[in-house]
């Protein structure tokens, strides 16, 4: 990325042997002075007649008053906002302050902490008995002021991502990464972003493409050190069988542990509700699936809007073709029509949805759904209706899937551990 400095610049010809010096280490392509009347005159020629010059943009920007440290600083900020206007980032900007009047130095310096400059540069080295660093001897310093506060915001990227916030987790590692140029330090926050991107998606079904972006991640060594190694293969290989898998447990598990995120952890009720009338749909169609009572569609896969009639009893047969769709022939039945056929074929999914919904209060829980502003309503679905339709579609789940504890550990996202 192209780099900017600020230096300010003392007097005398031994001053520009050591600003020359910094030019050469940090290779800017655009350098603005901040100098002096004096500084101009006796200083500034020797620095521009310098090979390091040649073929720099720069520009001299003299005080107004060189020992009012208020003053500087405002005009210093000036400065710095100036070249930003340029494109370029506040990381990607240096700042020496080695030589002109302490007031220069500590005006640039406070204001470069106020803009979040990257990298603050001091050149020391040998002096001589006047005190200045002998040409030839010079040293440079380098300061990251922001790490501290980029390793405060890293944290709390990762305290984000730990409660599955992603958005808010982005955000703010977008925020430390503008600030930093350290290399260590942007390949932990790309890593977390990447892992705060993949999971995201993943929360919003978005699975291939979840899974195409953890196999991107999986050789990366920081996984083993932030404890998830073993969690994110985990993951790539549901979001493998969950994507190639019309019906299987793991998305079962998937879409409760789905449903609980929004319920317990963010407090929507009327989005855990949703997920969970989905997943009243899904079990029954994954109960209908075992009985083998789809039909299939040109990828091979149950085409759940195409019942088999032809696979039911004959008592049954007349019944269920009443629902044969008269524009494409196909038999599509609606939740209610699912879980009557299930009962219809003498399933216990069946036989408990019937129950429930007629005496156990599964009927009230899936109408306060019904008129929430997810479906045909606008009353917003309370957390005692949630807890309820909870308890119940998990009775459901564990007719279909009795081993859901443990899917639903697996199916967990993780967090890292630093």
């Amino acid at each position: 990325m192209p780099k900017a400095m600020i230096i300010t610049v003392g007097t005398g010809e031994v001053v520009s042997h050591g600003i020359c010096f910094s030019i050469k280490q940090q290779n800017p392509e655009y350098v603005i002075f901040i100098v002096t009347k004096e500084s101009k005159e006796k200083t500034l020629p020797f620095i521009l007649q310098d090979r390091e010059m040649q073929d720099r943009k720069f520009e001299e920007v003299v005080l107004t008053n060189e020992n009012d440290v208020e003053e500087i600083r405002f005009e210093c900020q000036k400065i710095v906002e100036k070249i930003m206007k340029k494109h370029y980032e506040a990381k990607n900007i240096v700042i020496d302050y080695t030589s002109g009047t302490k007031s220069m130095s500590v005006g640039l310096v406070i204001a470069a902490l106020d803009k979040r400059i990257g990298s603050l540069v001091y050149v020391g080295g040998k002096r001589d008995k006047n005190g200045r660093v002998i040409s030839g001897l010079e040293r440079p310093i380098a300061l990251e002021p922001n790490r501290i506060y980029v390793e405060e915001l890293f944290d709390e990227a990762v305290k984000l991502f730990n409660t599955c916030q992603y958005d808010s987790c982005l955000e703010i590692a977008n925020q430390a990464k503008s600030m930093v140029a350290n290399h260590i330090i942007e390949n932990k926050i790309t890593l977390l972003e990447k892992l705060a991107q993949a999971y995201s998606l993943w929360d919003k079904f978005n699975l291939g493409e979840s899974f195409s972006l953890l196999n991107t991640l999986s050789s990366n060594s920081l996984l083993a050190d932030w404890g998830i190694k073993s969690r994110l293969e985990g993951s790539k290989e549901i979001l493998y069988k969950e994507r190639n898998m019309p019906f299987c447990e793991e998305k079962v598990a998937d879409l409760l542990e789905n449903a609980r995120r929004r319920g317990d952890a963010e407090k929507k009720y009327d989005d855990a509700v949703a997920r969970l009338y989905r997943l009243l749909e899904y079990i029954a169609q994954f109960e209908i699936d075992k009985h083998g009572l789809y039909r299939k569609n040109g990828k091979g896969d149950p085409d759940t809007e195409d019942l088999n009639i032809d696979k039911l009893p004959a008592e049954l047969k007349n019944k269920y073709s009443k629902h044969k769709d008269s524009k494409d022939n196909k038999v599509k039945l609606s939740l209610h029509q699912d879980y009557e056929l299930l009962f219809d074929v003498n399933s216990n999914l069946g036989k408990t949805f019937k129950q429930e919904y007629e005496t156990g209060g599964l009927r009230k829980v899936i109408s306060s759904r019904n008129n929430s502003i997810l479906a045909h309503g606008f009353n917003p679905v309370s957390e005692e209706n949630y807890r309820k339709i909870l308890v119940k579609v998990e009775k459901l789940i564990r007719i279909v899937v009795p081993d859901i504890d443990y899917l639903l550990d697996k199916v967990k996202f993780p967090q890292i551990k630093i």
